[in-house]
This record gives structure tokens, sequence and C-alpha cells, in this order.
């Protein structure tokens, strides 16, 4: 197995305004993760434990000002957070679906416009047309605006973006939290099919009860800045660990 990423006892402290003075706050904590080619790995946590934050710090978008230990390796070649080789990254070996997939794209032109100038940009070998049939986006969403998808097709577009470049390292933030069950699905299966590629699928999310029938290989859970425990699906739904069994509880 090939670990295409890591982070490797990573903390990162930033700075947070309190009345007239900044202070460092840390919000990660010695955290240790790998990313395996061919894998899906799934990061949960409650809201605010610094999932997303472990996200910024793979694609090297941290806040500005923050403080980094540890290490973040990307395909063997580590990358402190203001290094000038995330620009030669970022989409080439590290594909990032955000949050918020609509809002990611420009407003005032086409989806199809949009990723014709990703793959220009990254020098992908798809075009966009092939993207998007790749996502099973439907061919004529290609000519719409941002505003005009739906919540499935926006998604399935920003996917096709980040598949752009043929990274090794695919990264969803909440990929499904604006979905319905069918959709939701849909999205998890995109995913996995991308693992089964052979690209290393690192998903952020809330979505409990389609980890074990999403493809998912491997489970990551954060507390408080921290990874408390890794597994796989099946270990963490039958995890004695009173927070764990609190995640999960919705599908044990």
């Amino acid at each position: 197995m090939t670990v295409r990423a890591a982070v490797q006892e990573l903390t990162v402290d930033v700075s947070s305004r309190r009345r007239w003075d900044h202070v460092d706050v840390r919000v990660l904590h010695d955290v240790s993760l790998r990313l395996v080619g061919g894998q899906m790995t799934a990061l949960v946590g409650e809201s605010g434990c610094g999932k997303s934050m472990v996200a910024s710090a793979l694609t090297g978008l941290l806040p500005p000002g923050a403080r980094t230990g540890g290490a973040v390796i990307v395909d063997g070649v580590e990358l402190g957070p203001d290094d000038p080789r995330w620009s030669a990254v970022r989409g080439h070996r590290v594909g990032l679906v955000p949050q918020s997939p609509a809002t990611s794209f420009t407003p005032v032109r086409t989806v199809g416009s949009q990723l014709d100038e990703v793959v220009r940009t990254l020098d992908g070998t798809r075009s966009s047309a092939e993207l998007g049939a790749a996502v099973r986006l439907e061919p004529g969403a290609l000519d719409l605006y941002p505003h005009e998808l739906s919540g499935g097709m926006a998604q399935r577009a920003a996917l096709a973006a980040a598949l752009a470049g043929d990274p090794a390292v695919i990264i969803a933030d909440e990929p499904t939290s604006a979905l319905d069950r069918e959709l939701a699905g849909a999205a998890w299966e995109l995913l996995a099919s991308a693992a089964r590629d052979g690209a290393a699928v690192l998903v952020i999310t809330h979505d409990i009860d389609a980890l074990s029938d999403g493809g998912c290989d491997a489970v990551a859970v954060m507390r408080a800045g921290r990874v408390v425990t890794q597994g796989s699906p099946e270990e963490m739904l039958g995890s004695s660990d009173a927070y764990v069994g609190g995640l999960f509880e919705p599908v044990s």
C-alpha cells in the first residue's frame, strides 16, 4: 500500500483576537493520519473538533499566520504551511472538493467553461466533457451557470474540477451535507470509484449512516483537535469508547 499523503504529529496554532490582545489558540494537537492509495478514509467528529483544519493543512490552505509543528507530507515531499511548492501540488497532486461546491464556481460563467479553464491550468489530460462523464454529470449541465445547478449537480461538478489534474489525493469536505439520502449515496459512490481508480480519498463528514455502506475503508475519529482512534467502520461501530459510541449510535 502506497501512502500518498500524511500528517505526522501535526500541531496547528492560529491567532485569535481577545479584547485588545492576540493570543495563539491550538486547534490541532499532534494529529497523525495516513492516506493510502486505493482507499477511502473518513474523518469524523463533533463540530469544531478540527476536521476541516486537517483538510486545510493537507491542501496548504491554513489560515494566514498559522504556526505548525510536525509534518505534512504529500507524495513523499514534506511541505510547510507557507511553502511555495504548494502552488504546484494543489490541484496536481491534491484535489479538493469544497464544503460549498456551488459557491466555488464563478457565478457569471458556465460550469463547462470553468472546467475547461481548470483543465488548461492544470495541464489535465481529460476535457470538461470527459470529466463530466466521469462523475455522471448530465452533458447539458456544462452549459449551465452555477446558480442553475441542483445540489447533486453542483457536487458532481466540484468533484469533476477536483479530478481535472488527475490528483493522487482527493479531499472532500462534507460532500453530502446539502444532499438528500439518494444523492448522498451517489456522491459516496463517486468518491469510492475514485479510490478504486487508485486515489487516496479523505472524506470529512457528519454522515455517519453512510460509513458502513459507502465504500469507506478506514475511519479516524477526532475530538478537541486530536485523533482519538482509527480503524475500520466495523470497529468503530463496535467501539466501547463512550465518545465514539455516541457518534455512531444512530447507526448501531
